[in-house]
């Protein structure tokens, strides 16, 4: 957490920053965009990048934009403001690496779209896939989380069957996984 703002792991956000460093996106997707703080982190790390991203909260996207504006990124970054459950599906275009951080029971609904919009070699950064560790555990999740845990056992079931895709999931901090679309 910073001031309150949930943010990505220290070593998830290494292995962000180290994944973004190998591949070079040409176009970057992030679902929660939040204060801007991943964002940023990205585009420095990828000089030629551009970043479409997706935050419902409006607050939250000035803070962004103003945090892009004062790291020198704002040119080659954008946010659409809304629910990722409505503009997701109508993006246009494809994209070279999509970063989900967005709202945790919805990772399995949005797949299909991510998969149809990531380019072949491109890569699809899930954080949080474990959930609190209440994810491929027999672990009982409390009542309220069930709809996560299930969403999210859903999603890293597909991404790891689909023949399409090549996954791999790091049990580290919260969970993240890293799928590659190879065909």
């Amino acid at each position: 957490m910073s001031d309150g703002e949930p943010v990505l792991r220290k070593q998830s956000f290494e292995i962000l920053l180290k994944t973004i460093e190998e591949k070079r996106p040409n176009r970057i997707l992030e679902i929660g965009v939040n204060v801007g703080l991943s964002g940023i982190a990205m585009l420095l790390k990828s000089p030629n990048s551009s970043l479409t991203g997706i935050e419902i909260d409006e607050e939250k996207i000035k803070i962004a934009k103003n945090n892009y504006q004062e790291f020198g990124v704002q040119e080659r970054a954008k946010i659409f403001q809304g629910d990722a459950s409505e503009i997701i599906p109508i993006l246009t275009g494809e994209y070279d690496f999509i970063f989900l951080d967005g709202p945790k029971g919805h990772y399995f609904e949005y797949l299909p779209h991510l998969i149809a919009i990531l380019n072949k070699g491109g890569v699809l950064f899930a954080d949080n896939v474990l959930f609190r560790g209440y994810v491929g555990e027999d672990k009982i999740a409390p009542k309220r989380h069930n709809t996560i845990k299930h969403s999210m056992e859903n999603f890293l079931s597909a991404i790891t069957t689909d023949k399409t895709l090549k996954s791999e999931i790091i049990d580290i901090e919260d969970g993240i996984s890293i799928t590659e679309k190879i065909l």
